[in-house]
């Protein structure tokens, strides 16, 4: 497992956030790191995209989804929708000086000798950062978040405008990676080893995504049917065992770092994977026994009490066979961008395009991947009870196994979503998920009347550039322009 210094990244994109500018005085010297050569900096990036994915925006888009529960401190708070500007300085600064910066440095060093794999590969990750941080904020920095010498105080652009120039983006990321030209970063790109046709594949299921939230269906089937189409060429954050180096963060935080802050009780999640539960989602041709053991460590006793994420990992003792791993263990890989994903995605854009047979077909695809284990681990899955039968037409009619009075349509669209809603446990999509289908699995919300729309911009930002929207504590509550 190849060891990562997380430690150094977030000290060094700390120590650049402090009142100052997202953007603002980024440092060329040929001194600096930022003036390396360019595959040198792409696994710094890379690392600083793992934290912006895997770690606080992640917890709380769980927490909002109901995927995990706060328990203790300010967790118990943000649980209940108490939050502040403060509470998203810092991954902000992650994904703007950690990702963005040093890939348009990236971008313009690899423009300057041609070595056009390596700007696609940043393209890619810049169009995945941007594209997370307007489905979470709404309106951001684009346009001008790239050129902090014209620009130290960028202007914010419209949600629906970010996400046209993220899907431009990701066009020429294709191009460039379909070029053959370039010499590879190798190593230094831990995600892909430099391979520009599985990041070609990453950059298709990733502009599915973004159709998906702007809900321009027919673009989603023809990217989603380019992108990833195997697990295989999955993208996934590596990690290994070294305290403060390359830990999962999930597992970094919920044991070494906030222990009780954080766990699964009263989640809707698990219940939805527990044969014990009345929300079980389990049917005659479903088990989801073996993912709900890898998922979550049901009934607590591990840490605390109540439903607890799965932490287990055997080189800290946790059990004797590193098979037996849990989602949420220290070395375990984290996904980024999946097969599983584009599948669904795939799924999701035939049904609300009213093409039942290729929507069914493509939910069976990925049935036909769960049941053959998919991707739950090793020990789980041959422990532990899983079937995922393959649905036919009839099971969505009236009466039929999954239909609760719906249309046809209506109750297989309930089923993907709620498929997906899973199968992102873990992932800020989930909550991107919730918010665009406007509740359809039908969360209750933890308190009040309605769930979380939207995240708030970072204090940081309010007090050193004037472009940023000065929202009100109910405008947690109003969604954005492509949820509308």
């Amino acid at each position: 497992m190849k060891k990562i210094s997380y430690t150094l990244i977030i000290i060094m994109v700390l120590m650049q956030s402090a009142c100052k500018k997202i953007v603002e005085d980024v440092n060329v010297s040929p001194n600096s790191p930022t003036d390396a050569p360019a595959n040198l900096m792409l696994n710094g990036a890379q690392v600083s995209s793992i934290i912006l994915h895997e770690g606080d925006f992640a917890r709380l888009a769980g927490m909002w989804s109901q995927s995990f529960t706060g328990v203790d401190r300010q967790y118990l708070s943000l649980n209940s929708y108490v939050t502040t500007s403060g509470d998203y300085d810092n991954t902000w600064s992650v994904a703007y000086r950690g990702v963005i910066a040093p890939c348009q440095i990236i971008i313009e060093k690899s423009n300057a000798i041609n070595n056009k794999l390596l700007t696609g590969i940043a393209q890619v990750m810049q169009a995945h950062t941007f594209g997370t941080l307007t489905s979470l904020f709404g309106d951001i920095p684009f346009t001008e978040a790239v050129d902090p010498e014209m620009h130290p105080a960028p202007k914010y652009d419209e949600q629906t405008t970010v996400y046209a120039g993220v899907q431009k983006l990701l066009d020429s990321a294709i191009v460039n990676l379909s070029s053959g030209v370039g010499v590879s970063p190798g190593t230094k790109d831990i995600f892909y080893g430099g391979d520009a046709l599985k990041w070609k594949k990453a950059a298709y299921t990733l502009k599915a995504r973004y159709y998906l939230h702007t809900k321009e269906y027919a673009k989603t089937i023809t990217a989603a049917t380019q992108g990833i189409a195997s697990a295989a060429d999955n993208m996934l954050a590596p990690h290994g065992p070294s305290y403060n180096v390359d830990f999962n963060l999930y597992y970094s935080f919920g044991v070494y770092d906030r222990d009780s802050y954080m766990s699964a009780e009263e989640a809707y999640a698990p219940k939805l994977l527990d044969p014990a539960a009345t929300q079980y989602r389990g049917n005659s041709k479903t088990n989801e026994e073996a993912r709900a053991k890898y998922l979550y460590y049901l009934g607590g006793g591990l840490l605390y009490g109540g439903n607890e994420l799965n932490v287990q990992c055997a080189f800290d003792g946790w059990v004797d066979n590193a098979a037996a791993d849990g989602f949420f263990g220290g070395v375990t890989p984290f996904p980024l961008i999946t097969f599983e994903e584009n599948q669904l995605i795939l799924a999701e854009a035939y049904i609300r395009s009213n093409d039942f047979s290729n929507a069914l077909n493509a939910l069976n695809v990925f049935r036909s991947f769960m049941n053959g284990g998919g991707y739950i681990g090793t020990f789980y899955k041959t422990t532990y009870d899983l079937k995922y039968e393959p649905y036919t037409a009839t099971d969505f009619d009236t009466g039929g196994e999954e239909n609760n009075g719906e249309t046809q349509n209506e109750a297989l669209l309930k089923e993907i979503v709620e498929e997906r809603y899973i199968t992102l446990i873990g992932q800020i999509e989930q909550f991107n998920d919730v918010r665009r289908t406007k509740n359809l699995i039908g969360l209750a919300p933890v308190t009040g009347t309605q769930l979380p729309q939207r995240f708030f911009y970072p204090q940081t930002e309010i007090n050193t550039n004037d472009y940023t929207p000065r929202l009100q504590p109910g405008d947690l509550f109003t969604v954005t322009s492509v949820n509308r």
